[in-house]
């Protein structure tokens, strides 16, 4: 891929395929019962945040919470695109001594996962736009869409992180 602008490219095909393709993947029966809202972009934005800087990682979630925002939600504009900034933000900000690794990084991607879902949810609530019980939507809503996008992080972890140190790399090496 061809630095900054190859991952942008990744994040707009992830924008696609979270719309698309993901809600033909899932059973029916699950979709009677639960509702999985499928995270793509917003977890790997989490990961651009975790290994290369938080401030792309806002700018990206910034960017792709407000496309989220006009193209497939809109009852109002503006809850995507903060709740994603924050959450891209806030999963860049722990640095650890040795670094992070797989499961600090799942760790983190799923914490931000539930409180970007806590942020929609609260904004919702507030404006009255989709009035929901807070245990239903937990249960229905909220856990279904956490482990769905857990499984993805953990699918597109490897080829993320590889990514990304290569594009450091390229950085890196443009630099000097």
């Amino acid at each position: 891929m061809l630095g900054r602008n190859g991952l942008t490219l990744l994040l707009l095909l992830l924008f696609v395929l979270e719309g698309s393709v993901i809600k033909w993947l899932l059973p029916l029966s699950w979709q009677e019962q639960v509702m999985i809202s499928p995270h793509l972009t917003l977890v790997a934005i989490m990961l651009i945040s975790i290994y290369d800087s938080r401030r792309i990682g806002l700018l990206y979630g910034l960017c792709f919470g407000l496309l989220h925002d006009i193209v497939y939600y809109g009852p109002m504009i503006g809850p995507y695109c903060l709740g994603m900034g924050i959450v891209s933000y806030l999963c860049g900000v722990p640095k650890f001594r040795y670094g992070i690794g797989l499961f600090i990084s799942l760790f983190l991607i799923a914490a931000g996962n539930l409180l970007f879902e806590w942020i929609l949810y609260g904004i919702y609530q507030v404006t009255q736009v989709r009035p929901l019980d807070m245990h239903w939507a937990f249960l229905h809503l909220m856990l279904p869409s956490l482990f769905m996008n857990a499984l993805f992080a953990l699918i597109l972890y490897v080829p993320m992180r590889r990514l990304l140190d290569k594009l450091r790399k390229m950085e890196k090496s443009s630099k000097e």
